[in-house]
């Protein structure tokens, strides 16, 4: 600990502003080995955050929140907002004085709106057919959230002046800044602009690699020329490692951004009445419905023989993609009709008092990594099923998840069986919750996007 502070104090080039509390009898000298012992303890926690000693104080710094100039110095641009983590990343960066921008796509995605996250947007919003024009003016979005309009939904032929003049447009914007995140699929203009890039992968190099169309190999250029390349699921280095034109030097793993004051602990009493007893096992799964990459056929069928255990049992799942008739097919065929609740897409601040309301939370168990909504349900509090390749994610985190880890249907089951057990069950919610504040946590995923960006300046 005093080499920690005597590291602190040689870095003279950090104005310090440390508004101890003069109320607190322990000095000033007990106050600062307090403050840095806690900071110290969440980044050694975080060790894979860790460059090298300075870069470790330097993060220290701003945990504890002693430093008001941006650590960066340069304009940086997040374009994209894949899972709404460029929001997330953007907003703690902004809290931590970086001058940084995120640039959003009106015509994307609804779930990949910021507003998707942070609105308060009614019941049965569908987010195929939100309009983004709109959306973006009801809600009091910050002022740092630019917006440009692909025309993702007009026909290729009858505006195709106005979607190349927009393709320039958005170079233009690039050009504007000092380094660019570029979210899916942005590394492909970005590779064309002359500004330094990182190419933000969410899964998307489980597909262009194979393809020989125009937008695939652009993508591999794209990604070839970063850098640096951002890999946010373990279980892509599999596909990573494999492909010559990509240096593996230039390749880092940060997990999803997740807000652990806004991911919580709540109280859902009135949701979770509409759909459960409190004698009754409830269970939650948000994902969509896609069997080839989130094996919901195998959930479903394995909640068929948990049923039968368990009568007081009801299974909500969202009813959207592309496998949703062959889900609720599966549903009547198994005779589980009575036990399953199916609901619309819901915006984030409605999916969080979803997670609440459940006992037990199942994402996928297909691909071998998550993407948000493990990571929120666990911060939340609750026990998470998926399944999870365990060899990459001891690479990304150095440890495994506090997940009952389940491929098979009967994995499944017998998870769901242990999950009986209220003890068993509420400490893995605790210890979830813990290990989530530890990895994903804001703070310290934009720390870790601060220090790629730092590398790739």
């Amino acid at each position: 600990m005093p080499f920690l502070i005597n590291r602190l104090f040689m870095l003279s080039s950090f104005p310090f502003n440390l508004n101890f509390d003069d109320s607190n009898d322990s000095g000033f000298g007990d106050q600062l080995v307090v403050i840095l012992d806690r900071a110290a303890v969440e980044i050694i926690h975080n060790s894979f955050v860790f460059g090298s000693t300075k870069s470790a104080i330097t993060q220290i710094i701003v945990i504890i929140g002693i430093e008001k100039k941006p650590l960066l110095g340069m304009r940086i641009l997040i374009l994209g907002n894949m899972a709404n983590d460029g929001y997330a990343v953007a907003k703690e960066l902004r809290k931590m004085n970086e001058n940084v921008d995120l640039a959003i796509n009106v015509s994307d995605f609804g779930m990949a709106l910021p507003a998707w996250e942070d609105a308060n947007l009614s019941t049965g919003t569908n987010p195929y057919s939100i309009d983004g024009n709109a959306l973006m003016k009801s809600w009091n979005r910050p002022p740092w959230i630019r917006y440009f309009d692909f025309m993702n939904k007009v026909p290729k032929r009858s505006q195709m002046i106005a979607k190349i003049k927009s393709r320039i447009d958005l170079i233009k914007m690039i050009r504007e800044y000092d380094i660019v995140e570029a979210h899916v699929p942005y590394a492909i203009y970005s590779q064309f602009s002359g500004v330094p890039y990182i190419a933000y992968d969410a899964g998307w190099i489980r597909y262009f690699p194979y393809s020989m169309k125009i937008r695939d190999k652009l993508a591999r250029r794209g990604y070839s020329k970063a850098k640096r390349i951002i890999i946010t699921n373990p279980d892509t280095f599999e596909i990573s490692d494999s492909l010559p034109y990509l240096n593996k030097e230039k390749i880092f793993f940060s997990p999803f951004a997740i807000d652990p004051d806004k991911y919580q602990p709540l109280d859902s009493t009135e949701l979770r009445s509409k759909y459960a007893t409190q004698n009754e096992i409830l269970l939650f799964s948000p994902a969509r419905q896609s069997w080839k990459e989130k094996g919901n056929d195998k959930m479903i069928r394995a909640f068929a023989k948990f049923s039968r255990m368990v009568p007081d049992s009801k299974f909500i799942m969202v009813e959207w993609s592309e496998d949703e008739h062959n889900s609720k097919a599966l549903v009547h065929s198994l005779g589980i009709s009575e036990k399953i609740i199916w609901i619309k897409p819901v915006p984030k601040n409605q999916l969080i008092q979803y997670y609440n309301a459940a006992d037990v939370v199942l994402d996928q168990f297909v691909l071998g990594s998550w993407g948000t909504s493990t990571p929120e349900a666990m911060a939340c509090g609750k026990p998470v099923l998926m399944f999870y390749k365990k060899d990459y994610i001891l690479r990304a985190f150095g440890e495994e998840p506090p997940i009952l880890n389940s491929f098979t249907d009967d994995d499944i089951y017998s998870n769901l069986m242990r999950l009986r057990d209220h003890e068993f069950a509420a400490d893995m919610g605790r210890e979830s919750r813990e290990w989530i504040i530890k990895t994903h946590s804001s703070r310290v995923v934009a720390l870790r996007h601060l220090e790629i960006l730092q590398k790739a300046g």
